[in-house]
């Protein structure tokens, strides 16, 4: 026996934007608000990840620097 597929009815409601009024006083819209919320959380963390970053290599130069001197000063021992 052949499905038949039924209809389904779908309907599409669109809110209109609600206005929310900002600590400075102009009015926004919450979409925008929550835009712009949602990106200052993405530049925080991508700020954090950033300073992780900065950290990491730091202490990496430091080892680089550190086996440099002790190569360095091997050399001059072997040199004399």
């Amino acid at each position: 026996m052949k499905e038949k597929k039924k209809p389904v009815n779908q309907w599409m409601v669109q809110i209109p934007p609600i206005p929310v009024i900002l600590m400075n006083g102009e009015m926004e819209n919450v979409d925008e608000y929550m835009e712009i919320i949602t990106k200052l959380r993405k530049a925080k963390y991508q700020v954090k990840v950033a300073e992780s970053l900065k950290e990491y290599c730091t202490d990496l130069i430091q080892e680089i620097k550190y086996r440099f001197n002790i190569a360095m000063s091997e050399i001059v021992r072997l040199a004399s």
